[in-house]
């Protein structure tokens, strides 16, 4: 008997299994569109045992609808996030990124591919902020500035700034030999974790680390020297592409001219003052009369010409 029952439920299985290929090759039945709900399904299960909230996936899948994203499209959207967090990393600037594609409904494999871009670079940046976060002035530089938050995310701070940098193009070795520039005594002594955080960070985006990168992280590493704090380093660079639109001059003759400023001892919120003005050495704005390279026998003391 309990052989004619076994067969009979693997009769009726089979017949079941049987019908929905029929349904699936009539088109009746999406099976990939199945097999896609089932997928992230599964994925948006493991996102909220990792630690992502369940609010932000229900806010992604109700910002992927409105889109038309796809189930399966929208899996891929997530991924990222969910081997970041995997990895016990920061996913949450990933995030950030995820809804700032959806919300300019940039198509959904460009968003992908940044996503993965940027999780391979975040994942990548551990090999270098790692060993550098156990430099005995780095350990000091924490111990001093303890009260301004816990160790765990001045490391996760760092490498979402690190692997923000790497995934626009800076080089590992490049990041790698900036970092090192920072954890001089020098530096540490008299910076926070912030400006640490800050100055890795906008490393990519000063209009001299197109082609001059060396350029770029000598004028960060002069501008903490010269007393610039976080808000200020965040300014510099749009201060510089301003003084760059208005002035018709290199980024690199600008960055000539904030080095004699600030070896001048001007302050922070002066130098970006002229630089949102125009102005290149301190002088009148670039092309009106009086500028000193206007001017019979004079040179322009701020872009590094005699």
């Amino acid at each position: 008997m309990s052989n004619q029952n076994h067969m009979k439920k693997l009769i009726y299985l089979v017949s079941v299994f049987v019908k929905l290929a029929l349904l699936c090759l009539l088109g009746l039945f999406p099976a990939s569109s199945y097999a896609q709900q089932t997928s992230f399904s599964i994925l948006s299960e493991k996102a909220e045992e990792l630690g992502i909230e369940e609010s932000l996936i229900t806010r992604l899948q109700e910002r992927a609808n409105m889109n038309g994203i796809s189930e399966g499209k929208l899996a891929d959207i997530l991924e990222p996030a969910v081997a970041l967090a995997e990895d016990n990393l920061p996913f949450d600037k990933l995030l950030e990124k995820t809804f700032e594609g959806l919300a300019k409904n940039i198509p959904d494999q460009v968003l992908i591919n940044v996503l993965q871009r940027l999780q391979k670079a975040t994942q990548q940046s551990v090999g270098i902020v790692d060993p550098w976060l156990q430099e005995r002035s780095v350990q000091r530089m924490l111990e001093r500035t303890e009260s301004e938050g816990s160790s765990q995310q001045f490391r996760n701070n760092m490498l979402n700034s690190a692997g923000r940098a790497l995934s626009q193009g800076i080089p590992e070795e490049s990041v790698a030999n900036f970092m090192n520039e920072l954890k001089s005594d020098e530096i540490l002594s008299q910076v926070n974790t912030s400006e640490m955080v800050t100055s890795l960070n906008i490393l990519a985006d000063l209009p001299t680390s197109n082609g001059n990168l060396d350029i770029s992280q000598k004028l960060i590493i002069r501008a903490l020297k010269g007393g610039f704090g976080s808000s200020d380093l965040q300014k510099l660079p749009s201060a510089m592409q301003m003084a760059q639109n208005k002035g018709q001059l290199p980024s690199n003759s600008i960055a000539n001219g904030i080095f004699e400023q600030i070896q001048a001892g001007s302050p922070a919120a002066e130098i970006l003052q002229s630089l949102f003005d125009g102005k290149i050495g301190g002088g009148p704005p670039a092309g009106v009369p009086g500028r000193p390279e206007n001017l019979p026998g004079r040179g322009n003391s701020g872009n590094g010409q005699q």
